[in-house]
């Protein structure tokens, strides 16, 4: 149930009276406890021997993402979950939320899907493909008129 759903323009000039009494900061976006799909940030590189991949995923443990390999799309996604209850003397607070997010990738014709490895370090996943054994790049110039 919503009590109340800011739209921008609509915030009051006292959020500390309202935050206090809610328990929670207002946003511009959802608030908390709703439904939530982001879409992370991801720099991609092509180096001598790999193509690597890079997602920023602050606040995420390692538990909570999944990476597969399926026809020859490397899939990366997370779900996650969470409960909070607060109990005073005569009242209960229940809050619960949900975050999600997929991001498929189509592997280059060079890649090697058998050997993909990850690596999770302060909030960036860091997932490493190999290119195949004697692969070569063909590379054509094109000039411009």
């Amino acid at each position: 149930m919503k009590l109340f759903k800011w739209t921008t323009g609509l915030k009051p000039k006292f959020p500390g009276i309202i935050e206090k009494f809610f328990g929670r900061k207002i946003t511009d976006g959802v608030a908390q406890g709703e439904e939530v799909s982001t879409i992370p940030s991801v720099n991609i590189s092509v180096v001598n021997k790999a193509f690597d991949v890079n997602i920023a995923l602050p606040g995420l443990d390692k538990k909570d993402v999944k990476i597969e390999v399926l026809n020859n799309c490397l899939i990366i996604s997370s779900e996650k979950q969470y409960e909070k209850e607060d109990m005073k003397k005569n009242w209960i607070r229940r809050e619960y939320g949900y975050a999600s997010f997929q991001r498929m990738f189509e592997l280059p014709e060079g890649a090697d899907p058998d050997k993909v490895k990850a690596e999770m370090k302060n909030g960036v996943l860091s997932v490493s493909i190999p290119k195949k054994k004697g692969y070569q790049s063909i590379v054509k110039q094109i000039a411009v008129n």
